[in-house]
């Protein structure tokens, strides 16, 4: 009887193995974490604070002192001969008009030719102006220094209240 359980010892030996689980797997190695992301950093975009405004450098010419003192004898002299047409104090800060005119005084202080060079059109106000300078020539003899080519040629502003009244720039109180 041994050969007849040999066979079938053999066949449920086999059988037997087969039904049994098969071995744990080996147990690996712990695991690298994976990998950290790749992250790209995009440089700041750096924003300078914004500038404070700068102020246009405007360089004026030098004033000529003398053709200052001249520019108000002058003007004194337009005083003296319209003394009605004027008004005292500070000019207003609205003033009606404000007329500036272009005059040329020869070498003994009579007046050449003259034009306007801004105004805001008031026909009666430029007449006003001019009259007020021709009544006044002559005017004070410029300096010889002054003088190119036996003229001198100055600008002058007239300052005009709402009344008609006027100040000559070079002689005005500055405004409050």
């Amino acid at each position: 009887m041994k050969n007849l359980f040999s066979p079938v010892a053999l066949a449920a030996a086999i059988l037997l193995a087969a039904c049994q689980s098969p071995p744990p797997p080996a147990v690996a190695p712990a695991a690298e974490p994976p990998p950290a992301p790749i992250v790209t950093v995009k440089p700041a975009i750096v924003v300078p604070p914004a500038a404070e405004p700068t102020k246009p450098t405007v360089r004026l010419a030098p004033r000529n002192p003398q053709l200052e003192d001249w520019k108000q004898r002058a003007a004194e002299r337009i005083y003296e001969v319209n003394r009605k047409e004027l008004f005292e104090g500070r000019p207003e800060h609205l003033l009606r008009a404000v007329i500036v005119i272009e005059l040329a005084v020869d070498r003994q202080g009579k007046l050449g030719a003259s034009k306007i060079m801004r105004s805001p059109g008031i026909a009666s106000l430029n007449a006003a102006a001019l009259r007020s300078v021709k009544a006044a020539s002559p005017l004070p003899p410029p300096p010889p220094t002054l003088l190119s080519k036996g003229v001198l040629v100055y600008q002058e502003t007239w300052l005009f209240r709402q009344d008609g009244r006027f100040q000559l720039r070079s002689l005005a109180l500055a405004q409050e």
